[in-house]
């Protein structure tokens, strides 16, 4: 096991598929276990693009319990083509920064 917090998550990346442009913005939830000894505390979701928006819980999470990181793509911000944007999760896990990824490709 692990000495500390640590951060499991079920999926590391989401796949969106087509994108229409034109269309909603697109949530992806990415679902997440403390499978460490003490409480996880994410610190901050950082992304490169404009294009997502990050929401997730400050709160502390318990031993064993779970939470999520939700990711919003504003679908008008996203160049067109095939696109990947990465997003750099710190916490206090004794993993560090752990990375989670969305892809999918945007269409006119």
């Amino acid at each position: 096991g692990y000495k500390g917090a640590h951060i499991s998550f079920e999926r590391t990346e989401c796949d969106f598929g087509e994108v229409p442009r034109k269309g909603e913005d697109k949530t992806c939830t990415f679902r997440f276990v403390n499978d460490g000894t003490e409480p996880l505390v994410i610190l901050s979701a950082t992304t490169t693009c404009s294009c997502l928006k990050t929401e997730f819980s400050r709160k502390p999470i318990a031993v064993g319990e779970s939470g999520e990181i939700r990711l919003i793509l504003e679908s008008k911000k996203v160049d067109k083509g095939m696109f990947r944007r990465i997003v750099q999760i710190r916490s206090n896990s004794v993993s560090g920064t752990d990375i989670i990824t969305i892809k999918g490709v945007s269409k006119e």
